[in-house]
């Protein structure tokens, strides 16, 4: 990720801009890498364990991370109508759009976690 160095002239809008972009990027990262990591333990599952629905419920969050990640893309390109906010209302929204996205992204997370930390104590008690 590319540091960003602001000054003194950049507004308080162009410096949260940057950083919620830069956020967005991390978590589209973030998701790019759980998708092939759950199709590995995907794989592992079905494959190494011969546990069908531990490999289903891996697709399933698979599948959700894709819909997720392509929300992510889908704002990512509409987060640059930020810039044309003129009144503190059209900055609130673009602020509780972005939140929703991080809780989203936050609690997908979470739940893909539990369901990796099942692959990996299945691994250890085979």
């Amino acid at each position: 990720m590319e540091s960003n160095t602001f000054f003194n002239h950049d507004t308080d809008e162009e410096i949260i801009h940057v950083k919620r972009t830069q956020e967005l990027d991390v978590w589209i990262s973030h998701l790019s890498y759980v998708t092939d990591e759950s199709d590995w333990l995907a794989k592992i599952a079905s494959n190494k364990l011969n546990d069908k629905a531990l490999r289903d419920r891996l697709l399933e969050e698979s599948e959700q991370n894709a819909t997720i990640l392509n929300e992510l893309y889908n704002y990512r390109t509409s987060i640059v109508k930020y810039n044309e906010c003129d009144d503190l209302e059209c900055d609130v929204y673009y602020i509780n759009l972005h939140d929703t996205y991080c809780s989203r992204y936050r609690k997908h997370l979470e739940t893909y976690r539990k369901i990796k930390s099942d692959v990996y104590m299945k691994i250890l008690m085979s």
